[in-house]
């Protein structure tokens, strides 16, 4: 024998599959992400009328408007699904969200999700003043693709993952897990502002705590190893524990 391993073409047969890169977007209030593959998946939008700040950030990844291929909200709170229909139009991507929030995001109506903290509640009632409402409203827009509570995979956009019904900080919470054991989980927990604490938390509001616990445990069950959090940096899944 020669010593060779094999030909080009079965070297490259043999390669692990390339993994998509995920990009953590640092916006005003929140994070959103982008994920890209053998396609481009934003997922969450940020406050209304940073639709342009985002697409600058997709611009400089070397995602052109006309290659993003989704716009997947985790949840329809103000400070995730705020620019989606601006980056809608400008991308012609479609607006996935669960079926639960999207009847209220429909209706122009806030997602229903009460104040757990005491901080928490200080916040509510700040943006419950007229001029602050004003600014932030979440813009009026319809769902393209409704989901529900059944897996949806991501594969025909360009991305191996699954989106998940992860209620519990809203009805209609979604968390996207890909094979590696990345999840972008909106605001099923968070890490730093706006909990005030240094160390991954739940969050600090949420419709329903049980469901919130169930659903992170659903995710550990199925492999999350590295938690991206709509506030807040990575974390190692492991950093926190919910009781059921």
């Amino acid at each position: 024998m020669d010593g060779t391993i094999g030909s080009p073409s079965e070297m490259v047969a043999h390669q692990a599959p390339r993994l998509p890169s995920l990009y953590r977007l640092r916006l005003r209030a929140s994070n959103c992400y982008l994920v890209i593959g053998d396609g481009a998946v934003l997922i969450d939008s940020g406050l209304r009328e940073e639709g342009r700040s985002i697409l600058n950030a997709l611009e400089r990844k070397g995602v052109r408007p006309a290659d993003l291929n989704l716009v997947l909200l985790t949840h329809g709170h103000l400070d995730h699904a705020g620019a989606a229909c601006e980056v809608a139009a400008a991308t012609g991507a479609p607006i996935a969200l669960h079926a639960e929030d999207a009847r209220w995001v429909s209706s122009g109506q806030e997602v229903p999700a009460p104040p757990i903290t005491k901080w928490a509640r200080v916040i509510s009632h700040l943006l419950s003043v007229g001029f602050v409402k004003g600014r932030i409203a979440l813009p009026l827009f319809s769902t393209d693709i409704v989901l529900g509570d059944t897996e949806f995979s991501l594969r025909k956009y360009g991305i191996p993952a699954t989106v998940l019904h992860t209620p519990g900080h809203t009805a209609g919470s979604v968390s996207v897990l890909l094979e590696d054991g990345r999840a972008i989980v909106g605001d099923l927990v968070m890490n730093g502002l706006p909990s005030l604490r240094l160390k991954p938390t739940p969050p600090i509001v949420a419709q329903d705590l049980s469901k919130l616990a169930r659903s992170w445990r659903l995710l550990c069950d199925r492999g999350a190893t590295t938690v991206y959090p709509g506030h807040g940096s990575p974390f190692p899944s492991r950093s926190i524990q919910m009781k059921t």
